[in-house]
């Protein structure tokens, strides 16, 4: 069942006598159906009142204080309750939950072994893609030093897949004993992906697995008068154990465990994560977790499992943690793993020792973080004060053009919360007025359609009541709109915000002395170069241009791609795909023979004439103007 309310506080308190005693998960909203907080109950009715109580906390109160619309989903248990508030969460990331830090940063390594020839990989995020995933590396310089060591162990490739396809002799890690050389023609493929399933052990901390197969390799490589491949293996089996020593045995019984630690300082937990895997401990990891300065430790260590373990690339058995969770069973079954809070011993000493690397995660983290915050909000202050805005400019859009002579003309929207990028906001349009360069039209056709789409999006919610399961785009509405531009972009952006009957604040930054623009103002304002303001919004426009330029170059190298092999008779879309995924580039598919074009699904013989024809014989010049 779903229920939904709407109304500011006082309004929305009449509405509690109304609400079932069943559990579910109640949702406040805010301006244009923004998720403020998304929380689970037992009794919806009873916890729900409780947030219309007097003498609120400070936190709760401001959440309150901007609360337009509520909803409720009664389920059948407190399970489902705590699935549907956890997806919810993950989904909407509202601001008065305690939030995982965004873990984008952090560094993955990646082989899929469905590659032909599988290579280890630095990657930024996880895709479901059927490859392997290993971290996240949250240490700085820990992924680097986890692939020299995989270098100095086991002998896999190290070579784009560009550069496999073209090259015709090994390079020097194949002399040296540092690839098994997969380019030589001469290796099976079997032979490759027994080392490539002795780098996943490795990764997965199976280490000691490893080295029996090390030596047994060894030993038969020995008995067969092989001694320069049993050297190597020799000297890999050295280097493993120099690996392993580092790692300090802690537990007799070789199970797989992640160790919690918390420590907290105002709005910000740290939790330290020390994973044990076959009784080793084999590192830590820190992650950092927002706007938990009036929630319990076990509300904090309970936001940090349900919102780091569905997405991690691997959940040990068994999760240890500093205090017990009254929802345990529910969460040990959301996340396939055992959570325990020992008492004593081995597992009490380890988290203490976890406990310990939070705090000084701690000591390190938060005068950095308690600076930043203190320079956003005082830039965002400055810049309300300058601009004589209604509002703190907690959400501030910055827009942008890129095109070249009105060809593939692109526009950009990104977005700051808080002061800092919010990349998932992010947006881009392809251009659709006209095809001359004209950059007041186009910013008033990017603007138009954002807005336009907000509000319908906010139609839309108004009629159907929810969208909770699907995350809307565009219906929060920022608290001012930067443009890149003088005079003619601001007052264009003002009219089109006018046209929608839309009271939002916007201005212009001019690039050539960085100066602001009002609408309708005679004189720009101009911002001292020091201040913290007018770094925020030059941030914001370069990091516009940025992303309109990206895009524009992505459209263009499309562009040029197609137009040139399009040009060959019997190469459609899917073909020019295929080639190019499987030669990397039109250079690439420009050097290749006849015999290698075939070897691509879709080209047959006669294709491949074609194909290689069109590329390596002569033809008469075509008297092709000049490009400017």
């Amino acid at each position: 069942m779903w229920a939904g309310f709407k109304g500011d506080r006082h309004e929305l308190a009449a509405h509690i006598s109304s609400l079932p005693d069943s559990p579910g998960v109640y949702v406040f909203r805010g301006q244009g159906g923004e998720v403020l907080y998304v929380g689970k109950a037992i009794n919806l009715r009873s916890r729900v009142r409780s947030y219309f109580a007097s003498n609120l906390p400070v936190k709760t109160e401001a959440l309150m204080s901007r609360v337009e619309g509520l909803e409720v989903i009664v389920v059948d248990s407190e399970a489902e309750a705590f699935i549907l508030e956890a997806n919810l969460i993950k989904k909407h990331r509202p601001r008065y939950n305690i939030l995982l830090r965004d873990d984008k940063q952090y560094p993955y390594l990646r082989i899929n072994l469905n590659d032909e020839w599988p290579t280890v990989s630095v990657v930024r995020r996880m895709n479901k893609d059927g490859a392997r995933y290993f971290g996240p590396f949250t240490r700085p310089g820990s992924v680097r030093e986890t692939l020299s060591f995989l270098r100095r162990i086991f002998p896999y490739r190290t070579c784009s897949d560009k550069s496999l396809a073209q090259t015709s002799r090994p390079c020097l890690n194949y002399h040296i004993g540092r690839c098994l050389g997969p380019c030589t023609g001469e290796l099976s493929r079997e032979a490759y992906m027994e080392t490539m399933g002795e780098v996943v052990k490795f990764l997965e901390g199976r280490h000691r697995e490893v080295r029996n197969r090390l030596e047994k390799r060894m030993l038969e490589l020995a008995a067969n008068l092989d001694f320069e491949n049993a050297a190597r293996a020799r000297d890999r089996i050295r280097a493993l154990d120099d690996v392993t020593e580092r790692q300090k045995a802690v537990l007799s019984d070789m199970k797989d465990r992640d160790v919690l630690g918390l420590a907290r300082s105002g709005k910000h937990a740290f939790v330290a994560l020390l994973p044990v895997r076959q009784g080793k401990l084999m590192g830590r990891e820190g992650f950092v977790l927002t706007g938990s300065e009036l929630d319990d430790d076990p509300e904090i260590i309970r936001a940090f499992i349900t919102q780091y373990y569905p997405n991690a690339p691997f959940v040990p058995k068994e999760i240890v943690i500093p205090v017990s969770l009254q929802d345990s069973e529910e969460i040990s079954r959301y996340i396939g793993a055992k959570l325990r809070t020992p008492k004593r011993g081995v597992l009490k000493e380890l988290v203490g020792m976890a406990g310990e690397n939070a705090r000084a995660m701690m000591d390190t983290g938060m005068p950095r973080y308690k600076r930043e915050a203190g320079e956003q909000m005082k830039a965002m202050e400055d810049l309300a004060e300058a601009l004589n805005l209604p509002n703190l400019p907690t959400r501030i859009e910055g827009y942008d053009i890129s095109n070249i002579s009105g060809r593939e003309a692109v526009a950009s929207m990104v977005v700051l919360q808080d002061g800092k990028p919010d990349k998932s906001s992010y947006r881009r349009f392809r251009i659709k007025t006209g095809d001359k360069p004209n950059d007041v039209a186009m910013m008033q056709e990017a603007l138009w359609r954002r807005f336009r789409k907000g509000l319908d999006e906010r139609a839309e919610l108004e009629a159907k009541g929810s969208t909770l399961f699907r995350k809307s785009k565009f219906a929060v509405f920022p608290d001012l709109v930067v443009v890149d531009g003088g005079k003619g972009q601001v007052n264009a952006g003002k009219q089109v915000l006018d046209e929608l009957g839309l009271d939002i604040p916007v201005v212009g930054l001019a690039e050539k002395n960085e100066e602001l623009f009002l609408p309708g103002a005679k004189e720009p304002i101009v911002l001292p170069r020091d201040s913290g303001a007018l770094f925020l919004v030059m941030r914001l426009r370069d990091e516009a241009h940025r992303f309109a330029l990206a895009y524009h170059r992505k459209l263009r190298q499309k562009q040029a791609l197609h137009s040139e092999l399009s040009d060959i008779p019997g190469l459609g879309p899917a073909r020019i795909r295929r080639l190019l995924r499987a030669f990397g580039s039109v250079n690439a598919i420009r050097s290749a023979s006849v015999e290698d074009l075939r070897k691509t699904e879709g080209i047959g013989p006669h294709l491949a004439e074609t194909i290689y024809e069109y590329f390596n014989k002569p033809r008469m010049a075509s008297g092709d103007p000049e490009e400017n």
